[in-house]
């Protein structure tokens, strides 16, 4: 449209500049973030005063000053509820989001009636025809997820009882792998080559050699990573190398191809006398090795020493085994440290993966000489964070306090320039922040923060809100009106009676009552006059050892999946080309049987140095060989590549079909088998 009113000399209207157009902005301590907090306090009033179906809810709020993920919260929640005396094992969850990770969460709650509700992902056209009034939704079912892993991960004559629920925490653990919020993929897995499948395939192949399962919930509050089974993992990561260099030369294969085809196009809209010096150029960029397009060529004969020279600026062979050392007990630390966080909660708030990329599986042996412990300390501040995370440039657009901006900025010990590798990625510990002195620092000037500045840098407790008449849920209401008269104490929730467990304290505002008058945040909203709604400060129950298994008298829904709804694909390396062949269903009596990974080709086997024939004086046989291939788009080998970079189809992401998907066509709709509401969040 900008364009067409450009071509036509119209005046075009400058674009409308959001207050959410810096990104940063959603970063906990700033102005946009402690108006978003004021605001949704406002909503939730205004519902439990005027919306008849809220009367008898009651509203947990968890915002951005409240330190923890919003998923991992909710999580947290659940896990201490279900512990508690009185907890609905037949209790319906209902989780909104687009993150992949919420379906491992949600898997690894072991809560049969859950469900991801999320937007389906429409192409740009199907959006401008469809609209956004009705918009589709999607469901993603918990419980049809675990029949199809029920199926999938089944063992040929295992060693061990099969276990379905051990089973699903070892399919989360190892999917960790893949990459997530927290750490990065290992380089040779990716989820758009089907990564999960070659990870379930070797999880299976080696269940029997390794003697059982990797992962032991019921010790996750050890220390020293005692739930962690190490000579198991090593064993798995051992067998999953075995397909590293045939995945590398996979993808070189197809950049290979993407760049003849690339060329021969060039070639065809080039003019005649413009050809043999483009000619000349192209051949250079593909085949001269003094000048290659990919001077790491992942996969080829001495691809670890040219990464670790490109990537890292190593030479010798200590150098190297030392960075190999290091990066494998930091990624064994993180999948430690995201286990943790997905079964029981954060076990320290300090620790990070300090490398921008992971380790190569190969170079994940010998763990069991590295010790796993984390200490757990406090979260940052809101201001802290905010510093720490942002570039200097944008402190005064995020209203980070005018006396933080006169004292740090200008000053790079506080704000580390970050240097730029090759491929445009960051390096993660050259922009290193010392989180000793930043605190030290920020520490000083606390004294000049105003009230407001104070309360916005201020770590706060989750708040529950309930109308006041409300008759399902009097003893809590009850506790709340208590905690008004009783100010230093934390009243305890009877979980039998209230269907929750914890603790209330008074909030800021007078234990809840606001005195039947509640100020609108936002100029074009009324006052809420004669509010009926109280609210307290709520703490969840004490960390208790989860139950990673199903609880006593749940009802499980009856299944509806069978061996023929699984396609069964090839592995990704194992095929010419990006596209799979066309997939093949089994038939319900089949049994997995384990694939013997492809031989190599000839070619592979005697290509030199060159590989495949493209080294110096075969230009005219590589490109023979190259119409051979597939075409394909460019793929990176390696880089940090997490859940959230982009909103993923759940099901591509993990082998599956839709299956256990329900579409909805308006936001509105309910889910259920029985028409019961489910549990919000």
């Amino acid at each position: 449209m900008l364009r067409e009113l450009r071509a036509q000399g119209k005046e075009v209207p400058p674009p409308e500049i959001s207050e959410v157009s810096d990104r940063n902005v959603i970063t906990p301590g700033t102005e946009f973030m402690e108006k978003l907090s004021q605001a949704l306090q406002y909503y939730i009033r205004a519902r439990l005063n005027t919306d008849p179906g809220w009367k008898d809810i009651m509203v947990i709020l968890s915002d951005a000053n409240v330190p923890g993920e919003g998923e991992h919260k909710i999580m947290s929640f659940i896990r201490a509820q279900r512990c508690m005396e009185g907890y609905d094992p037949n209790t319906r969850h209902c989780l909104y989001g687009h993150d992949a990770d919420l379906i491992m969460l949600a898997l690894a709650s072991h809560e049969v009636h859950f469900s991801i509700l999320r937007e389906d992902v429409l192409l740009p056209n199907q959006a401008e025809t469809e609209g956004k009034s009705n918009k589709p939704y999607l469901f993603l079912n918990i419980w049809v997820l675990r029949e199809y892993l029920e199926i999938e991960l089944k063992i040929l004559d295992p060693v061990c009882e099969p276990d379905i629920e051990r089973l699903i925490d070892d399919f989360i653990f190892i999917c960790f792998l893949v990459g997530n919020d927290f750490i990065p993929h290992i380089p040779s897995l990716e989820t758009h080559e089907c990564a999960v499948d070659i990870l379930i395939e070797v999880y299976k192949t080696t269940f029997n050699k390794m003697g059982g399962y990797i992962v032991n919930t019921d010790k996750v509050k050890e220390k020293h990573g005692s739930y962690l089974d190490i000579s198991r993992l090593e064993i798995f990561f051992h067998e999953l190398s075995m397909y590293e260099e045939k995945i590398f030369l996979k993808r070189y294969e197809l950049e290979q191809d993407s760049l003849q085809k690339e060329y021969r196009e060039m070639l065809c809209e080039a003019s005649e006398s413009e050809r043999p010096e483009l000619r000349r150029k192209l051949d250079d960029l593909l085949f001269n090795e003094d000048c290659p397009y990919d001077s790491i060529r992942l996969g080829l004969p001495g691809w670890k020493s040219r990464f670790h020279r490109e990537y890292f600026g190593l030479e010798t062979s200590n150098e190297i085994g030392n960075l190999q050392n290091d990066m494998a007990q930091k990624y064994l630390e993180g999948l430690c440290w995201v286990f943790q966080c997905y079964f029981t909660g954060v076990p320290s708030w300090s620790w990070y993966y300090p490398f921008y990329v992971s380790p190569f599986v190969s170079d994940l042996k010998s763990l069991s000489r590295f010790q796993i412990s984390f200490a757990l300390d406090k979260p940052l501040r809101p201001f802290d964070q905010l510093m720490a995370v942002s570039p200097s440039q944008r402190w005064l657009k995020l209203n980070l306090p005018y006396c933080y901006c006169c004292k740090f900025m200008g000053r790079e010990e506080y704000y580390p320039k970050l240097q730029t590798d090759m491929n445009g990625k960051r390096f993660l510990w050259s922009g290193i922040i010392s989180e000793e002195r930043l605190l030290a620092s920020t520490k000083a000037v606390d004294e000049e923060l105003t009230m407001d500045e104070m309360r916005r840098n201020t770590t706060r407790q989750d708040k529950i809100f309930l109308h006041r008449n409300s008759n399902a849920l009097a003893h809590i209401n009850g506790v709340i009106i208590q905690t008004s008269y009783c100010p230093l104490q934390k009243l305890p929730i009877d979980s039998a009676t209230s269907g929750i467990g914890g603790w209330l304290s008074p909030d800021d505002n007078a234990g809840g009552l606001s005195n039947s008058f509640f100020p609108s945040p936002m100029k074009n909203l009324l006052d809420i006059t004669n509010d009926q709604a109280i609210s307290a400060t709520f703490f969840n129950p004490e960390a208790v050892n989860p139950t990673p298994r199903l609880l006593s008298n749940v009802r499980v829904p009856d299944k509806t999946v069978t061996g023929a709804d699984i396609s069964k694909r090839p592995l990704w390396h194992t095929y010419p080309g990006s596209r799979p062949p066309p997939p093949t269903i089994q038939r319900p009596d089949s049994i997995w049987k384990p694939s013997t990974p492809a031989a190599p080709r000839e070619e592979h086997k005697h290509a030199g140095t060159g590989w495949m024939g493209r080294g110096r004086g075969n230009n005219a046989i590589a490109a023979a060989q190259a119409q051979q291939l597939a075409t394909s788009t460019r793929s990176s080998s390696y880089g940090h590549g997490t859940a959230t970079d982009t909103p993923r189809s759940s099901s591509s992401s993990y082998g599956y079909r839709k299956t256990g998907f329900h579409r909805v066509d308006t936001p509105r709709s309910r889910f259920d088998n029985d028409g019961a509401q489910p549990r919000r969040w």
